[in-house]
């Protein structure tokens, strides 16, 4: 029994980024995802803000006040200190999700981020994703720097989040032939149409072929007027009927709603506490 719990384990262990340009809806997708699978199960979700030029996971989460938990890591980080140690101690618990743990991005010394090489990039994403039994990532496309990299060569599932506005297709349709000249693996890219803005707007069919990317979901329903109103209140939109569904129904194309409900695991809350 135990050898098939660990299989279990294995098989639900998951990194899945959230890629695109600017103001999409990224974060606000990446909140809501993470609150959803938190919420309907007692898996250990991550969230970790590696959109480090313009992070924005801790005003969603209403950690302003909190110190960063990237800024602490790169800060304190020396070679004969544990990054696992940091990672655990420098863990935001969420309001009335113990099962939801935030790490936020460089809010107030961005200049920390020359000290973030590839080595630690790819140690902090494998930390967390022992810590974790799922993990998103927030990143973005137009700095391609090492954390929007060593992030996507690590995901198991990328997750790239568009609008129905032609600037936005054209510019991720630029980074995704930028990735490919890399050799980035593009398989594992999965088209999420945010259907909220109502400028120069694209059929779905015509984003896909654009694009050239299968169609994971798309977030229909809630208005710009009404998307608008609860990003900038923090609100979930989980309590939109639609939004809800459409957040279900992604993470069912994950192959994580349907695993999830044979894998109830005990969890208690971590003892995280920063010895800061």
């Amino acid at each position: 029994m135990a050898d098939e719990n660990n299989a279990v384990d294995q098989q639900l262990k998951k990194i899945i980024v959230l890629w695109s340009v600017c103001s999409v809806g990224k974060s606000t997708l990446a909140c809501n995802l993470a609150r959803k699978l938190a919420k309907g199960t007692n898996l250990k979700i991550g969230l970790l803000d590696f959109s480090l030029i313009t992070p924005c996971l801790h005003l969603f989460l209403e950690l302003e006040d909190k110190e960063s938990s990237i800024e602490y890591i790169l800060k304190s980080w020396q070679d004969n200190y544990s990054y696992r140690d940091l990672l655990k101690e420098n863990a935001h618990i969420t309001k009335n999700l113990p099962n939801l743990l935030c790490w936020t991005g460089l809010t107030k010394e961005p200049e920390l981020i020359d000290k973030l090489g590839d080595m630690q990039a790819r140690t902090i994403i494998s930390v967390l994703s022992d810590l974790v039994d799922i993990l998103f990532i927030d990143v973005q496309s137009d700095t391609l720097i090492i954390p929007t990299d060593v992030a996507l060569r690590a995901a198991t599932d990328v997750l790239v989040i568009v609008d129905q506005n032609r600037n936005t297709i054209e510019n991720t349709a630029k980074w995704l032939n930028n990735l490919h000249v890399r050799n980035m693996d593009i398989d594992k890219f999965k088209l999420i149409i945010n259907q909220y803005s109502n400028k120069a707007l694209y059929t779905k069919n015509k984003i896909e072929s654009n694009l050239g990317l299968p169609v994971l979901g798309t977030i229909p329903g809630v208005s710009k007027v009404i998307y608008d109103n609860a990003t900038v209140s923090l609100i979930p939109l989980l309590k939109y009927g639609k939004f809800d569904k459409a957040i279900e129904n992604i993470l069912l194309q994950l192959h994580l709603s349907k695993a999830v409900k044979k894998h109830r695991i005990f969890f208690t809350a971590p003892r995280f506490g920063s010895s800061r």
